[in-house]
């Protein structure tokens, strides 16, 4: 429809502009045409002219009516209510002040600077709201921030290694987080330079993430939505977060243990998906058998390492030569580091009863 009438447009004006450019010279004595001849030309290229070019920018008007539109339907209720009011501010501060602009000569140089003063003050209102959204979450809760869902930890902030890493949206499905999840824009845009990285390892694992939020985005059951949010006097997106965070009551979803150890000093909620997967394996305690199979070597002599299903590292002692083979081993020892969990154990025997358990 944007197109059409774009088109449409650009069409008339054209026409106009082809009969007009008819009139400016004496086209009968430079081409022998008699002048009805020359303006119905002038016309019908006016019109040619304006059918393409209406076609072109009635194509870009579409294109950018259609990003405004999705822009705004993702855009939270409070934020729309936020950004007008700071405009109207904005642009009330900026009427007062132009009083004296109006006595300015030329007329064309006041104009001039009386347009420039309503943007810069019109966008500088919209900056100071947004910038001061938290104390207005919180001054003014009936607006229905979605991010003033806060005070009892529903809202759950994603860090980009969060996103990254992915095992959120199984623990989403699983029903273990509730509340809403949502992407501060600033977040998205660390993400799409990871993706723009020269680096390889850097840029698959950016585009790993864009890629899951698209999917997590076009599905309802697990939607996760990315919100405006900034503040430009930070200039890294880990505090950012954490300024966040602590502004809406928000808690942070990460896989960062030094943004865990930071939020929890600064008194921020904080959830760590590695803390969490940590606490869901299972316990080991000397004494208890475990079965696996010896996959290769350790560091020290004879020793075998093999490895459990959730990825924690067995450490076998006399285990080198049955490595590739199935073996029951005792455990001896459980070292927890901050990398992860290391098992040491002995070996017993192979799974089918033909070792010798005191190997």
């Amino acid at each position: 429809m944007i197109v059409h009438i774009t088109r449409f447009f650009f069409v008339v004006a054209g026409a106009l502009g082809g009969f007009a450019v008819s009139g400016l010279i004496d086209w009968s004595d430079q081409t022998g045409y008699p002048p009805y001849v020359v303006i119905f030309i002038f016309i019908i290229l006016g019109l040619l002219i304006g059918y393409v070019l209406g076609g072109i920018f009635g194509r870009e008007l579409a294109l950018a009516y259609h990003r405004a539109e999705e822009r705004l339907r993702k855009t939270a209720p409070f934020d729309l209510v936020l950004g007008v009011a700071g405009l109207i501010v904005g642009l009330a501060i900026a009427w007062l002040t132009s009083v004296p602009l109006r006595f300015i000569s030329p007329g064309w140089l006041s104009g001039i600077a009386t347009v420039l003063l309503f943007l810069m003050l019109g966008s500088l209102g919209v900056r100071v709201a947004f910038i001061k959204r938290g104390d207005f979450a919180r001054a003014i809760p009936v607006l229905g921030d979605p991010q003033a869902a806060c005070d009892n930890g529903e809202l759950k902030v994603l860090d980009t290694s969060a996103i990254i890493d992915g095992r959120f949206s199984a623990l989403r499905d699983l029903g273990l987080l509730e509340g809403e999840i949502r992407v501060p824009r600033f977040v998205l845009g660390e993400l799409h330079t990871l993706s723009d990285s020269a680096d390889d390892t850097r840029r698959a694992r950016g585009r790993r993430g864009l890629d899951l939020l698209s999917r997590l985005r076009d599905d309802d059951s697990s939607r996760v939505e990315v919100f405006e949010a900034d503040y430009a006097d930070i200039p890294d997106v880990d505090n950012k977060l954490l300024r966040l965070a602590a502004e809406t009551g928000a808690t942070v979803l990460t896989v960062d243990h030094n943004l865990t150890s930071v939020a929890r000093v600064r008194g921020v909620a904080v959830l760590n998906l590695n803390e969490i997967a940590s606490a869901m394996r299972p316990n080991y305690l000397p004494g208890e058998r475990i079965r696996l199979r010896i996959a290769k070597e350790g560091k020290e002599p004879a020793q075998g390492v093999g490895y459990l299903e959730d990825g924690t590292m067995v450490v076998v002692a006399e285990g080198r030569d049955h490595i590739g083979s199935e073996a029951d081993v005792e455990v001896t020892s459980v070292l927890q580091t901050s990398a992860g969990r290391m098992i040491f154990s002995r070996y017993l025997g192979t799974s089918d009863g033909g070792g010798d358990p005191d190997a």
